[in-house]
């Protein structure tokens, strides 16, 4: 036996050790998410090491409480309006920004648009009476105002994603001024087409009020266990995956920036989610235009802007269905759907984004954005 073979067989075995002790862990703690037991042993078998999430420039324009608003400056600016996205509660901002050449902000501000993302930061007990009037009214139009302000621009583009896109929807129907233009990427509309995350969420199911009661804000496994629920086999098996394909470092970048932010949810603002499941969920009033934020309805019909519905064929979160009847909702003459063949996630971060969703959809917000003038 030469001494290369017998290297070789010692690390095969020494892996298989610490593979072992590893899954024994993740077991005995009984994680949502293995990531932080499985990373090392990919990392150490691939070479590829933890890769550079959010790398795109940006500077801090306004905090308040948790949440911050980001600004990702153009290297070349071409639009004088700019685009302000709009997160879920549920997980980090930074899937929009997810890798060097896999960035859909990096995308955009190479196209020339001036970008900006609310971070909603991580809910603590100063966000546990936070309520759809304070964070539409409050954080949402604060950051609108304040993305104004700095873009020296009179209007500007709403982007939502997935709940985000609820709140951008809502948002625009009761204060309409200066929203321009308004991507709904991913968004729930009719929440009774969630599936089984209807069938979960309903009354006769799932007490809310108690749940809220209880810690205030939702813990991040209770959020979890859900999407855990929907796929428990998949959150092991793509590790297996990884395992086959560790001489592919594309691949092993791309799964352990997915596992990274997969494995970093943050809890859900009490009393938002309180209305969100009752509301939306439960007598899917949003869908109805009977939703009450602040004592006025939200009422689809107002919104005027330019709104363009993105769909992802293949989504298991934001079902196809949730979002389809958005066209036969708002008021806007000028209202267009488009669909791509990817997830959920897929939209921001697959490597069909850059060729085959991000450019559609910048070209479709430039064809409505004011031109920089000289």
């Amino acid at each position: 036996m030469t001494a290369s073979t017998t290297q070789r067989l010692r690390s095969f075995v020494t892996g298989q050790v610490e593979l072992s002790r590893a899954v024994a862990l993740a077991l005995k703690a009984r994680p949502f998410n293995p990531y932080p037991y499985l990373k090392p042993l990919i990392e150490r078998a691939s070479g590829v090491r933890e890769p550079p999430i959010s790398a795109t420039p940006h500077t801090v324009v306004y905090t308040r409480g948790s949440m911050r608003l980001l600004r990702y400056a153009a290297p070349r600016r071409r639009h004088r309006t700019p685009i302000l996205f709009v997160y879920s509660l549920i997980n980090r901002w930074y899937i929009l920004d997810f890798l060097p050449g896999r960035s859909l902000i990096e995308h955009l501000t190479q196209e020339g648009f001036d970008v900006y993302a609310i971070d909603w930061g991580i809910p603590g007990q100063d966000e546990e009476r936070l309520s759809w009037s304070d964070l539409l009214g409050g954080l949402i139009q604060t950051a609108v105002r304040w993305t104004l302000r700095a873009s020296k621009s009179p209007d500007l583009t709403l982007y939502g994603y997935c709940m985000g896109g609820t709140l951008a929807l809502a948002y625009t129907s009761l204060y309409p001024e200066g929203i321009r233009n308004l991507v709904a990427q991913a968004t729930p509309v009719d929440f009774s087409q969630g599936g089984v995350y209807t069938l979960w969420t309903s009354a006769n199911h799932f007490d809310v009020d108690s749940l809220v009661d209880a810690y205030g804000n939702v813990p991040t496994p209770v959020l979890e266990s859900g999407f855990l629920m929907v796929a428990p086999v998949q959150r092991l098996t793509r590790w297996l995956e990884a395992c086959r394909r560790i001489d592919d470092p594309e691949f092993i970048t791309t799964f352990l920036a997915m596992e990274r932010w997969g494995a970093d949810p943050v809890p859900f603002p009490g009393e938002v989610y309180r209305q969100y499941i009752k509301d939306c969920y439960q007598q899917n009033l949003f869908h109805q235009g009977l939703m009450k934020v602040g004592g006025e309805s939200v009422d689809l019909r107002r919104i005027q802007a330019s709104v363009l519905n993105v769909i992802a064929e293949q989504d298991t979160i934001a079902f196809p269905a949730m979002s389809e009847p958005l066209a036969h909702l708002v008021g806007s003459t000028d209202v267009e759907t488009r669909r791509y063949p990817v997830g959920h996630i897929g939209l921001s971060a697959s490597s069909k984004g850059p060729t085959h969703v991000w450019p559609s959809i910048s070209a479709w917000i430039a064809a409505r954005s004011r031109a920089l003038e000289p």
